[in-house]
């Protein structure tokens, strides 16, 4: 158990290191496979990125490459979150998300919801990817539900 905790502290401290961030994740329970390159969290899961970059969730695994750097991020259950960078910043919540590191893409999946809150906008429905290196987000509804974009008029 002792080897296996400092496997974990290895891979965030090194992670943080090459990206030069500091990453924190809180749980109640912490399991590590060292042969398939991921670090599963469960019960009360929230990782920090910093203040403004959040993700909270039932579960959550972090998958790392073979260089030890996270590539992928996903979280099960009540997933909510708030993402902000120089080209956005969005806050929303779905039954489950995965994010993908060096891309930057997330994708929210099942009663997905994000509101864009540098430009007043707010979207809806089964489905939603948000690249946020292009700005570029899509949404798809695979039930009888319509998708739902909501945004604001500027006045003259």
């Amino acid at each position: 158990m002792v080897d296996l905790m400092r496997i974990i502290l290895f891979i965030f401290i090194f992670t943080s290191f090459i990206f030069s961030q500091k990453i924190e994740v809180t749980a109640n329970f912490v399991e590590a496979n060292s042969g398939s390159k991921q670090v599963k969290f469960v019960g009360n899961v929230h990782i920090w990125q910093d203040s403004s970059n959040w993700m909270k969730a039932n579960e959550a695994i972090v998958y790392f490459d073979d260089a030890n750097q996270t590539k992928q991020y996903e979280a099960m259950g009540n997933a909510s979150f708030e993402m902000k960078d120089k080209n956005g910043h969005y806050k929303g919540k779905a039954n489950g998300f995965k994010h993908f590191v060096k891309e930057s893409i997330y994708i929210m999946q099942g009663n997905a919801q994000v509101s864009d809150l540098l430009n007043k906008r707010f979207l809806s429905g089964d489905t939603i990817n948000v690249n946020m290196k292009t700005g570029i987000a899509s949404v798809k509804s695979q039930t009888k539900k319509p998708v739902k974009f909501i945004f604001e008029l500027k006045k003259k």
